[in-house]
């Protein structure tokens, strides 16, 4: 089958899965953003439907995301339970991150003088920028790696009790009933108690990092009957008790390449978890000029894992951070314009929709993919969804999108390109 036929078929089949989520008047008109915003990187609304047959009046565009006639809360489920069908997982990983945008403007939509943690070369300290917390899905591909694939953001109010925690919660609580099980990977600054201990009621495991002067303690030693309660932690875990512990030299995969890590582990329980027994691995790379570099303390609330395999899973978080580059420099992110916060996540919820797709499809179609001609120069790498979208580009770009929606069937078929265009594949 050709791949223009291939990618029709698994369009039209994903996309008639999304339509559920939206109702049924706006169908017609998101089936067009959607293919749109696949075609076109860039982050305008005008470019999205510059890049398809635009067939209905541009109020019609406008009243879909201004007025967020789409729930973003259903499309993301839908969007997770699309994933999930394409690749099928018992335990799904998910990582919560938070980016942000800088923004040359005083007043809108969760804009406001913000830390910036990343601490990156020639930027400030504080940045005028919106806050963007996302909820990505890790997906295992061919050759043992990850991809990460963005399911919602969620923009932070610029005031208000709402902060990052509290959006994080929302997000694993908004899609926590559609997994079966679920691991989530945080970094150092979601590795708070008030957001950790209700996932753990809801079963979701956690893994992440922690600052190296975290409280930890042994379990306590068995001891004579005595009056009074029982000893809740035994001996701190210390520096001294730390260079004392058993190291582990390793050779492991980790952000795209094999390197030694040293690694040490032990079972332990955490005061601000309220004493709940973790496993806590200490993790050293080599550096270049042949030292190891300071430690990285990593917790696990599965007991039962191995430190490589910590250390392993734990690695797959560092996804989102490309994901975070390529949905701001490469899929328009940083030019989004709406005013309003409702209107702006439903345009970043389509925008995310579409790079996903996008990656969906460089995974299911990589072999037929014809490489050589759209960019011999990356011979014998992965197929990744920015050389996909190139592809369409020039195979797709102009179709007839709105009449490939039936609204009596309820089916999506994606047009075949270089035919005519009132034929559907």
């Amino acid at each position: 089958m050709p791949l223009a036929a291939s990618v029709c078929a698994l369009l039209s089949q994903w996309v008639s899965f999304l339509l559920v989520a939206v109702p049924p008047r706006s169908r017609r008109t998101f089936a067009e953003l959607l293919i749109g915003s696949m075609l076109n990187p860039e982050g305008w609304v005008t470019r999205a439907i510059g890049a398809i047959s635009r067939e209905a009046h541009w109020t019609t565009y406008y009243k879909l995301i201004e007025r967020a006639q789409v729930p973003v809360g259903d499309l993301s489920v839908r969007l997770l339970q699309l994933v999930q069908r394409v690749f099928p997982s018992e335990l799904v990983n998910l990582i919560i991150d938070d980016t942000l945008v800088p923004r040359c403007a005083k007043t809108g939509a969760g804009i406001s003088i913000k830390h910036d943690h990343s601490h990156k070369a020639n930027r400030p300290t504080f940045l005028n920028s919106q806050c963007w917390v996302t909820l990505a899905l890790v997906v295992r591909v061919r050759l043992g790696s990850a991809l990460t694939v963005p399911l919602r953001s969620w923009l932070v109010e610029e005031s208000g009790q709402r902060g990052k925690l509290w959006v994080a919660r929302q997000l694993i609580d908004s899609i926590r009933a559609y997994v079966k099980d679920a691991r989530l990977l945080i970094d150092a600054w979601f590795m708070r108690r008030s957001l950790i201990l209700p996932l753990l009621e809801q079963r979701v495991r956690i893994i992440g990092q922690v600052r190296r002067d975290t409280a930890l303690y042994f379990l306590p030693q068995p001891e004579p009957r005595r009056r009074g309660r029982k000893r809740k932690y035994g001996l701190r875990i210390d520096a001294t008790v730390l260079d004392a512990l058993p190291a582990t030299v390793l050779e492991l995969t980790l952000y795209g390449k094999v390197q030694p890590v040293r690694v040490r582990s032990a079972i332990a329980l955490a005061r601000f978890l309220k004493g709940l027994a973790v496993r806590v691995v200490w993790c050293e790379m080599r550096q270049s000029d042949n030292t190891w570099s300071r430690p990285r303390l990593l917790l696990a609330t599965e007991t039962e894992l191995s430190a490589q395999q910590v250390v392993e899973i734990y690695a797959e978080r560092w996804g989102i951070e490309p994901l975070f580059h390529n949905l701001k420099r490469w899929w328009g992110v940083t030019n989004l314009w709406q005013q309003s916060k409702a209107a702006l996540e439903l345009w970043m919820q389509i925008r995310s929709t579409a790079y996903a797709l996008m990656q969906l499809l460089a995974l299911q179609l990589w072999q037929p993919f014809p490489l050589m001609a759209i960019a011999p120069w990356r011979k014998g790498m992965m197929i990744t969804a920015g050389l996909f979208s190139q592809w369409m580009r020039i195979q797709f770009i102009g179709l007839r999108v709105r009449d490939a929606y039936n609204p009596k069937s309820g089916h999506f078929v994606m047009p075949f390109p270089g035919q005519d265009q009132r034929l559907q594949c």
